[in-house]
């Protein structure tokens, strides 16, 4: 057997590996999902939004003062690189909050630093509508964006400010623009197939994965599938409109995650929770989005070249990978999961095992089954056919 295919055998070994690491999976998993989120973690950000309301004035005309420890919230979301020249896309009340939004975000603030109930978002929904509550204050104050760590362990996450911002008209969606040329994004895939299987990447609490606790800069990965594509109950002074609905536990911090398919594609944007799930906003509103703005959507050269590079690490062309990921780094040298790759292909080219492997981070290997399946390959290899009388080999040929 050659050491190629012994690899081969240890990387389906080590499928379940990438299940328990948490929320990066193994980078030698045969999984489709496990492999498609390897692709789409280095176009992952975190959105940090700073918002002040110092009161709620009610439809009345009664002004509601906020407690004053819960006029400043930090809301917390997620972003996903689309195209080239650093164009994110999140969800709109993550990065642009809208009245009601902001209304409804300093109640539930108010309510938890009173000591009142406050964890039902729905409620305080109904509540805001029906006083029509709108914010006081400044709103928006920041607004900043923040690498997700690929698993590779960075040393720090780069981050970035926005340069612009731009809400769609209608779906729950708005680009944001980073100074970031040269940054992978991820392809769009506008099909809706009721059943199709899919993770989410995203900033909420938790994760559907068993392992350590995430780091700050660690998204979790959860697994679903997409429900149905259906038309959304309408709100008061809205249209009804399309989404899919998505199995995926949303928590808090997901919207504006993607939802993205076996082959790394994005099918959707994570919007907000559902009893069933979630609800995601389609890539067909996604594209419309770049459209308006004459925004061309694609990976990129980094993006293109990444892919390329790990599809050759998982034919076990580890050569070949190596340049790979040199290319990806030389379009985007802040790509936070080429260099690692970079390095584990060049060590598994160059039979340089070591004991190593942090479950956390997810770029593991179990190396000690690695070395013990190289020294079989060399002996394997040193040995050649096992040959019998006459020149024959065992099987008699």
């Amino acid at each position: 057997m050659s050491p190629r295919v012994l690899l081969a055998v240890l990387a389906a070994l080590l499928i379940g590996a990438g299940h328990a690491a948490g929320a990066t999976p193994s980078d030698l998993s045969t999984d489709s999902l496990d492999r498609a989120t390897l692709l789409a973690l280095p176009s992952i950000y975190r959105v940090d939004t700073t918002i002040r309301v110092n009161a709620l004035e009610l439809a009345d005309g009664t002004r509601m003062p906020i407690t004053p420890r819960a006029r400043t919230i930090q809301e917390r979301g997620t972003a996903v690189a689309i195209a080239p020249g650093g164009w994110l896309v999140t969800a709109a009340h993550v990065a642009t909050p809208d009245a009601a939004t902001l209304a409804r975000l300093a109640y539930i603030q108010d309510r938890a630093f009173r000591g009142l109930s406050h964890e039902d978002e729905a409620a305080a929904d109904d509540w805001v509508r029906s006083k029509g509550a709108r914010p006081v204050g400044p709103g928006v104050v920041e607004v900043t964006v923040r690498q997700a760590d690929a698993g590779g362990g960075m040393a720090a996450a780069r981050s970035y400010a926005v340069q612009e911002l731009l809400p769609a008209e209608s779906a729950d969606l708005a680009l944001i623009r980073i100074r970031a040329l040269g940054a992978p994004a991820l392809p769009l895939d506008e099909a809706a197939s009721a059943g199709t299987p899919v993770v989410t990447i995203g900033f909420g609490r938790g994760s559907s994965l068993d392992g350590p606790i995430r780091g700050e800069d660690e998204p979790a990965v959860r697994r679903g599938r997409l429900s149905r594509t259906g038309t959304l109950e309408a709100v008061e002074g809205e249209e009804p409109r399309r989404a899919i609905a998505i199995s995926v536990p949303v928590e808090r911090g997901d919207s504006g995650g993607p939802v993205i398919d076996s082959e790394g594609n994005v099918r959707g944007i994570v919007t907000q929770r559902s009893r069933e799930g979630g609800i995601a906003e389609r890539a067909t509103d996604v594209r419309q989005l770049l459209e308006a703005h004459e925004i061309t959507p694609g990976p990129g050269a980094s993006g293109d070249r990444f892919r390329a590079a790990m599809a050759s690490f998982w034919a076990l062309d580890f050569a070949r990978a190596v340049e790979g990921f040199d290319a990806t780094l030389q379009s985007f040298g802040d790509h936070t999961l080429a260099g690692a790759e970079r390095r584990r292909a060049a060590a598994l080219a160059g039979g340089d095992f070591s004991l190593s492997g942090d479950r956390r981070r997810g770029v593991l290997l179990a190396i000690g089954i690695v070395a013990g399946l190289a020294a079989l390959a060399c002996a394997a290899g040193l040995a050649g056919p096992l040959t019998g009388r006459g020149g024959r080999d065992a099987a008699g040929r």
